[in-house]
């Protein structure tokens, strides 16, 4: 007999029977998986529909971002119409009229009604306005608003953005305060207004209305709206593509010149 017919076999018989019976094992639990499929409890609804609660519910989550700019001479009600609208006293020192240039402070607040969160941005123009020259008051306002764009596109250029946790500046309205002079704009009003139309939107405002009757307020409307399209100054349109709210916007847009619905109105 050759060295051959004595060497051992490669695989002995019992790791075979061993491995035989793991394989037989391994079929009948893959059977008893399809045959008996294991059921998950659904947490709620799965399925398209249930997409808008998702991005309801993050939105809340995340919270929600606004900034307002307000561009108003000192004393005008700037402070006191913001207080209104969002129901809350926010500290803010009394400005000086004797300020050499114009100045935009911005303040943020972090604003909580029931379960939703807004990190609110005002942004307040100090001594505009107040100026003898008066000529260049409304060119901060403008280097302000670009560097807002300018800082947002920088931040969507890097490779490694971070949108989400970013601290959008830029302005989404501008608040203009008129005076209640009951004549006409000032040179300055135009000026500012029509050089800000094209960066953010303009919703005018005639502050501390209270102080003239309503049929000269009526007037005081009508010439201001004539002024600015004959100026070629674009203001804010609410939006009327929504069923819900289509038909009080429509009724604030700008349809005729006479609309005496165009600008809110401060009362004292």
């Amino acid at each position: 007999m050759t060295s051959e017919d004595t060497r051992p076999p490669l695989f002995p018989s019992h790791m075979t029977a061993k491995s035989c019976m793991s394989s037989q094992v391994f079929d009948h639990e893959q059977r008893q998986q399809r045959e008996n499929p294991r059921s998950l409890t659904m947490s709620g609804h799965v399925g398209f529909e249930s997409l808008p609660d998702q991005l309801v519910n993050r939105s809340i989550q995340q919270g929600f971002c606004f900034n307002v700019l307000c561009v108003g001479e000192t004393g005008i009600g700037k402070s006191t119409l913001i207080d209104t609208l969002f129901n809350t006293n926010f500290e803010d020192q009394e400005s000086s009229h004797f300020c050499s240039h114009v100045r935009l402070k911005a303040q943020t607040y972090e604003l909580q009604e029931s379960n939703v969160r807004l990190k609110l941005t005002i942004v307040n123009t100090v001594g505009f306005g107040d100026q003898i020259n008066k000529e260049e008051s409304y060119q901060p306002i403008v280097d302000y608003i670009d560097a807002q764009f300018e800082a947002y596109l920088q931040e969507e250029l890097k490779i490694k953005r971070s949108l989400f946790n970013y601290h959008d500046s830029r302005v989404h309205v501008c608040l203009y305060f008129i005076s209640p002079t009951g004549h006409s704009l000032k040179t300055l009003d135009l000026l500012t207004m029509k050089s800000l139309d094209s960066k953010v939107n303009i919703i005018p405002v005639i502050a501390k209305a209270d102080a003239i009757s309503k049929t000269e307020l009526q007037k005081f409307k009508i010439k201001l709206m004539s002024e600015l399209v004959s100026n070629g100054v674009q203001i804010y349109q609410f939006p009327t593509d929504d069923e819900t709210v289509a038909k009080i916007n429509a009724s604030m847009n700008v349809s005729s010149q006479s609309n005496p619905l165009l600008f809110y109105v401060q009362k004292k």
